[in-house]
């Protein structure tokens, strides 16, 4: 069943693309053509193996069972049979009764290695023409296929010159019979089908045949000779041995076939020869290979050739020579690894002369001295050429850390502890060097420390500012955790960030007090803007101060009183006495403040005074109200002044 489980299965109909057309196969056996090939079997890949693989002109046919076999046996006559192991229950006895039948049919059997066994008897007697192993490789089925067809040939042409021969026509009959056995297959194979299910025994007699069959049916004494299947298989070894395939392609190789022959036949002394011809290839090539002095293969292709053939007679000459070439080999490296050493050597010192101790890449000291210790480390002049490249890494490592560089200076102490090289001054300069990088973590941990808190207190600031929290409270407002900022980091760059963003918001707060009026407010805040960002905001704050000073003298003239004699009146109302007052003789007089606006009309009319009080307000303002003056100027502008005046009320003939 090998072949079933590597390739897909052809439905029982046998309906695939790898079928050939039967009416042209028929076509082709009436116009006197070659008998065809059929195949038994259901695996779609043996099938188109063996449609490749057919001779040209020999027209391939195939059937999935016994029962479609059957038909096309008796129709198309083919001349050889290729039976798959994988698609029959029973081969041994179906090629019994086919070869029984059809003396001129060749029989050639797909199968598994394992299955070559149970046909052995067949082959032997002739009745399987070839064994191919499965999966069928194209050349060895190539090869089957055409000693096959032409086996039939052979069989079918010395079978009508004997019934041609005499003189009493047998050679028709002879035809006729073969032509009848044909039609006889369809009942007789169907029989063997039902043999094969229902009990195999009964069909490994001689087959019953209808009377009128038999009576002019001769079937041959004794079958024709059949080749034997281990020479066939030398025969195809000895093919691919004349074509170069020695031992590829796998399964056509020589060595393959040669493999198989041996498999039917251990004892074949051929096959051991041939087997041992193939080796004879491979040691000629693996001595090609040690003429030139490529050890590695010619290695290789001796091993190829002990696992051929273990007990050739040449692998012990040539096992020697291997050891020699090795030998010989050595000798060589040994004096090429001297001069490279000696060059290297040469290197190393040119570069320590010429300061190149550590770098370039590729090109220092160091690098020369750790090929040639890699070369051969117990070379003497590398030895002292790394002693005195030590101390002078020693000595190097000493001076650059004593100028302040210790990271240098571990680079020369590093390079000279991976070099070999010890000693108290080499102890001395590691001891320093940890000394150094302690004190430097130290310090690296209290910047940390240091680093943390002054970000913390930037964040402090940030948030503080945003808060509003600008000048207030007293120790913890920004502009206070600003100046411990600068005190504990003068040089940090948030600094001059942090002093204009609070200097502006100062500025900023310090203008919507002057628009309160709240100007000693404004006049606070502005002044800590000045100490906090003056050198970075000088532009704002001093237009800041600008406006501040205009606004509060502004504030100051407008809520300056004048008497109204020294404004300008453009009109002027007298208040009606009071009716009330007038009746009750009441006399009496009234304060008021009042606005003169730029425009010169009167607004924010209060009383500041009077006697009695309540009498004379609502004459006065409403007198007051109407009055209209020459506008107030202050610098060039118009401007709002606020002014008194005292109007007394008496009764007429009293004043």
């Amino acid at each position: 069943m090998a072949n079933a489980q590597h390739s897909p299965l052809i439905p029982a109909g046998g309906e695939v693309d790898l079928e050939l057309d039967d009416t042209r196969n028929r076509q082709s056996l009436d116009e006197g053509r070659q008998a065809p090939i059929l195949v038994l079997s259901r695996d779609a890949k043996l099938i188109e193996t063996i449609i490749k693989a057919a001779p040209r002109g020999v027209p391939v046919m195939h059937a999935p069972d016994l029962d479609q076999a059957a038909g096309k046996l008796s129709e198309s006559r083919p001349g050889v049979l290729v039976a798959d192991t994988a698609s029959t229950a029973d081969v041994t006895s179906m090629v019994a009764q086919l070869t029984q039948h059809f003396p001129e049919l060749v029989v050639v059997v797909a199968g598994r290695r394992e299955d070559s066994g149970a046909l052995m008897q067949l082959t032997a007697a002739g009745r399987i023409f070839r064994f191919l192993l499965t999966p069928l490789s194209h050349g060895q089925t190539r090869l089957a296929l055409e000693a096959a067809v032409t086996h039939h040939l052979d069989v079918a042409a010395t079978g009508e010159r004997h019934g041609t021969a005499g003189t009493d026509g047998t050679g028709g009959r002879n035809r006729k019979n073969y032509l009848v056995t044909y039609g006889a297959l369809a009942a007789g194979l169907l029989l063997l089908i039902g043999g094969i299910w229902f009990g195999v025994g009964r069909f490994t007699r001689a087959p019953e045949a209808p009377t009128t069959i038999a009576a002019s049916a001769q079937v041959p004494d004794r079958l024709p000779d059949r080749p034997d299947p281990v020479q066939a298989e030398i025969a195809l070894a000895q093919e691919a041995f004349a074509q170069g395939k020695y031992y590829e392609p796998s399964g056509e190789s020589a060595l393959d076939l040669y493999l198989s022959a041996l498999a039917l036949d251990p004892t074949s002394e051929a096959a051991k020869a041939g087997v041992r011809t193939v080796a004879d290839k491979v040691l000629e090539r693996a001595e090609r290979a040690l003429t030139a002095e490529r050890l590695e293969e010619a290695v290789f292709s001796i091993e190829r050739a002990r696992n051929i053939d273990p007990t050739h007679p040449r692998l012990s000459f040539l096992d020697t020579q291997i050891a020699r070439e090795r030998e010989r080999l050595k000798l060589t490296q040994a004096q090429e690894i001297g001069i490279r050493i000696r060059t290297l050597v040469a290197q190393a010192n040119d570069r320590m002369h010429a300061g190149y101790l550590l770098t370039p890449s590729g090109g220092s000291a160091r690098e020369a001295l750790l090929e040639a210790r890699r070369l051969d480390p117990t070379d003497p002049n590398v030895q002292q050429s790394i002693r005195e490249f030590g101390g002078i890494l020693i000595e190097k490592a000493h001076n650059t850390l004593a100028a302040g560089k210790p990271e240098e200076a571990q680079l020369f102490a590093s390079a000279a502890r991976q070099l070999g090289a010890a000693g108290a001054a080499l102890t001395a300069v590691e001891r320093s060097l940890a000394e150094t990088s302690r004190a430097a973590g130290a310090r690296a941990s209290a910047a940390r420390q240091l680093d943390a808190a002054i970000a913390a207190m930037i964040v402090d600031i940030r948030e503080r500012i945003g808060a509003g929290k600008l000048i207030e409270p007293a120790g913890d407002s920004a502009r206070d955790h600003l100046g411990k900022l600068v005190a504990a980091a003068p040089g940090r760059p948030e600094i001059e960030e942090l002093a204009r963003t609070l200097s502006t918001r100062l500025v900023d707060s310090s203008r919507r007090a002057m628009t309160a009026k709240a100007f000693d407010r404004s006049t606070q805040l502005l002044t800590a803007a000045r100490e906090i960002g003056g050198r970075y905001n000088d532009v704002i704050i001093a237009q800041m101060e600008r406006e501040l000073a205009a606004a509060h003298e502004a504030y100051a003239q407008e809520t300056s009183i004048v008497s109204v004699t020294s404004l300008t009146r453009t009109r002027t109302v007298d208040p009606i006495y009071p009716e009330s007052a007038l009746k009750r003789g009441i006399e009496g007089w009234i304060e008021l403040t009042f606005t003169v606006t730029p425009n010169g009309s009167v607004n924010d009319i209060e009383v500041r005074n009077a006697s009695p009080a309540g009498v004379f307000d609502d004459a006065a303002i409403r007198a007051v109200r109407s009055w209209r003056f020459v506008p107030v100027t202050h610098n060039g502008e118009k401007i709002a002044q606020r002014a008194m005046v005292r109007l007394r009320f008496a009764l007429p003939g009293r004043d």
